[in-house]
Order: C-alpha cells, then sequence, then structure tokens
C-alpha cells in the first residue's frame, strides 16, 4: 500500500492492516510515509499504534525529519508514561512556541529528562519567562539558593519567597528579608513574614523592623508568634503534669 499508493493506499484500510504486522521496522516506515504523504493524520495513525513502538525510538526518527513539532498532540496523548525523550520533545516544542505556561506544567508534572541542561540553557535567557521557568528548575532540583539568586535579579520576589518556604531553610529566608530590607519595600517585608514565617527568627525580624521602622509591619508576625509560642508552652505543661 505503502509503495503503490496512489492507487492501493486508503487510511481505514492501512489503519486495520497495521495493527497486525509482526515487523516492526514497518511501524517507522509507516511514520515516515503518513509525514510524506498524509501529515494531518500522521497523530492518528501514532496513537493507533502507540502500545506497539518504542516512544523514544518514535521521537527519535521523527527528530531525524525536522518535522518533530507535528507529534505535539499525540506525544501529549502518551506523556503520562513519563518517558524522558518525550517529555524533552514536548519541553522543546512548548519552547520554542512561546508556550510558557504548558511548560511550566509540563516541568512540574513530568521529571523524566535533563533538569540540570535546561536549566542552564534558560538561565540567561532573552526572555523572563524563560528565566522564571530556569528558576523553577532549579528549586525542583533542591538547587534553592541558585533559584532564588535568579528570581531576585529578575525582581520575581514571589517565586523567591516560595522557594525559601519549599527549601525549610532559615539562614535563606534570613538572606532574603535582608535583601528585601534594603530595598525599603515594607509590602515585600510583610509578605515575607507571611510566607516564610515559621523559617524568620524573631531576633532578626525584630531587627529589620526597628532598623527600617517597619514596626506596624511586623506586629501580625509578632502577635502569631506569641499566640504559638503560649500554645506550645501549655502543651509542654500539660504533658509534664
Amino acid at each position: 500500500m505503502m509503495e503503490h499508493s496512489p492507487t492501493a493506499w486508503r487510511h481505514d484500510l492501512f489503519s486495520q492492516n497495521i495493527i497486525n504486522i509482526a515487523n516492526n521496522d514497518l511501524y517507522y516506515r509507516a511514520m515516515i510515509f503518513y509525514l510524506e504523504e498524509e501529515p494531518s493524520l500522521l497523530n492518528d495513525l501514532l496513537k493507533l499504534i502507540a502500545t506497539k513502538i518504542d516512544l523514544s525510538k518514535c521521537v527519535a526518527v521523527m527528530k531525524r525529519t525536522g518535522h518533530i513539532a507535528i507529534l505535539a498532540p499525540f506525544l501529549k496523548s502518551v506523556q503520562s508514561q513519563n518517558i524522558g525523550a518525550v517529555n524533552e520533545a514536548l519541553n522543546q516544542i512548548y519552547l520554542e512556541n512561546e508556550d510558557f505556561d504548558s511548560l511550566r506544567t509540563s516541568i512540574k508534572e513530568y521529571d523524566s529528562f535533563e533538569s540540570n541542561t535546561l536549566a542552564g540553557e534558560l538561565e540567561k535567557h532573552e526572555l523572563l519567562d524563560c528565566r522564571r521557568i530556569s528558576a523553577l528548575l532549579f528549586r525542583k532540583n533542591k538547587k534553592f539558593a541558585k533559584s532564588i539568586e535568579i528570581s531576585k535579579k529578575d525582581e520575581l520576589y514571589k517565586d523567591a519567597m516560595e522557594t525559601v518556604a519549599e527549601s525549610r531553610d532559615p539562614s535563606l529566608a534570613e538572606d532574603l528579608m535582608r535583601h528585601i530590607m534594603n530595598m525599603q519595600d515594607k509590602e515585600l517585608f510583610a509578605a515575607m513574614l507571611y510566607t516564610c514565617y515559621d523559617l524568620i527568627k524573631p531576633d532578626v525580624a525584630l531587627e529589620v523592623a526597628w532598623r527600617c521602622d517597619l514596626q506596624e509591619f511586623v506586629m501580625p508576625y509578632f502577635i502569631q508568634f506569641v499566640k504559638d509560642l503560649s500554645a506550645r508552652v501549655e502543651n509542654v505543661q500539660k504533658t509534664t503534669e
């Protein structure tokens, strides 16, 4: 049918027969045939034989043609298998299309890919969204200080605070708070106290508030701190009794 396609090929008939063949090489030949003859039906063909082909080899074959982007619908349908080649191909497609929301979702949900390589590539990218994704990748790889450094350079302080909170590292919390202190931004100071409440030492919060005349903004933190401290003391007393 592929050799005499003008007269012998029909998609419905081809689909009925290809699922019964034993020669796996014909699957990949069929991919190239559809790419050349009926690219609009290629994703339908691949979904039909998805369980019979090696997805990594499928991606490799299509990359050699230079038309991997045409497989995006099919790759999305099989990404739940979390195969590195599929994830990397989709991430590259999202990046080239500047579809940063889809790229961020893919990175968060599927971790089988060369994340350090992608993070390094995006770190100095001219687009802010790419640098933000780089910070996200470093955070996923537990390189919290590097992630915070990138976020601080781009003044993405919400991202930096969330990274600190995830790191559970009081030293990183103090460093970011002192950086915010130098900016004299009262709202950021309050947001930092809220987001990283259980990582910030009370003496550090009090010092920063005193030096920058932010007593009003530190009071909610101390009210909550005193409440929590009182509750812990009561629990200790009850346990002792």
